[in-house]
């Protein structure tokens, strides 16, 4: 019986939601990049990161979709009475579409517009936290979509895949080589 018991309030405990932090409500996307405005106390200094820069010749085609990232650190941080070392943070870029489709990008060209392609990013967190035995290392990671952003521009919500719900941003930092 106290097998069950300690099993049952074992199995309650771990149950206990994880602290997620929401960075996306204190993010920003224009046509420029995204700006991170510092409103999460996990990481209270601001961060911008531009869209990165794509060739693309006559045809549609280009050798490679570059990825962008920023990141930010602060060495020490206290919060609501925690402490909290060696906190960075990382915004990134990448294309929607992965690397082995981009010869199939002339295809998909033409039907996002012929002018912009589409990206989504990600942000991840990573701090060390002290606790009764020292310093845990911890890390999360979130996505950054329209789904999870507030006021994004029209012109910037990008229906990539063709379903009609928009699943990343356009880039628009497309030139001509």
């Amino acid at each position: 019986m106290k097998l069950a018991i300690f099993s049952m309030v074992f199995l309650l405990l771990s149950m206990q939601e994880i602290y997620t932090p929401d960075f996306c409500a204190s993010m920003q996307i224009e046509k420029a990049g995204i700006y991170y405005d510092g409103g999460n106390a996990l990481f209270p200094a601001s961060l911008h990161l531009a869209f990165p820069r794509i060739y693309i010749d006559e045809d549609g085609n280009a050798e490679s979709l570059p990825k962008s990232s920023v990141e930010g650190n602060i060495s020490f941080l206290q919060v609501d009475g925690a402490s909290y070392r060696q906190v960075t943070l990382k915004i990134k870029f990448r294309p929607y579409l992965y690397d082995h489709l981009i010869p199939y990008l002339p295809h998909y060209w033409e039907g996002w517009g012929g002018e912009r392609i589409p990206y989504v990013g990600e942000w991840q967190l990573s701090y060390e936290e002290e606790n009764t035995s020292g310093w845990e290392k911890k890390e999360i990671t979130g996505a950054i979509n329209p789904a999870c952003m507030k006021g994004v521009p029209d012109e910037l919500l990008a229906d990539a895949d063709f379903n009609g719900s928009p699943a990343a941003f356009w880039n628009y930092e497309v030139f001509s080589r």
